[in-house]
């Protein structure tokens, strides 16, 4: 019974949640919301702002991030291993979706995998 609780708790937490963040802008700043859909589940996914940090070390596929300044905004987010930067306008009449493709976990691995074993085949071909 112990063991069937401890599977089903680590189940659970390995399942990606959506994310909901907050920006701290000023009260009277007019602000838009953000909504970042990933293509699939990411781990160690974290967002800036402008340069504020917003999302730290998530396991997700959707963020909303509200409070995001009305404008032409800087973003920048990291995930799974690799991070994009782009600029999107935030209207403040209805929330800014931006879809997002992100590298899957193991590819990142493999071809890492593959780079190094090859690397290896060529230097022993051009040392004996």
């Amino acid at each position: 019974m112990r063991l069937a609780s401890f599977a089903l708790v680590l189940a659970v937490a390995a399942c990606s949640h959506d994310v909901y963040a907050r920006f701290p802008a000023a009260p009277d700043e007019p602000t838009g919301t953000l909504v970042l859909l990933m293509s699939q589940a990411a781990s160690d996914v974290s967002v800036a702002i402008n340069g504020v940090l917003v999302v730290q070390e998530a396991h997700t596929s959707r963020i909303v991030v509200d409070g995001v300044p009305v404008g032409n905004d800087e973003i920048i987010m990291a995930a799974n291993g690799v991070d994009k930067q782009f600029r999107t306008w935030i209207g403040g009449d209805h929330a800014t979706t931006v879809p997002l493709g992100v590298p899957d976990p193991s590819y990142g691995f493999a071809k890492s995998l593959f780079g190094t074993l090859l690397t290896i085949v060529v230097y022993s071909m051009l040392h004996h």
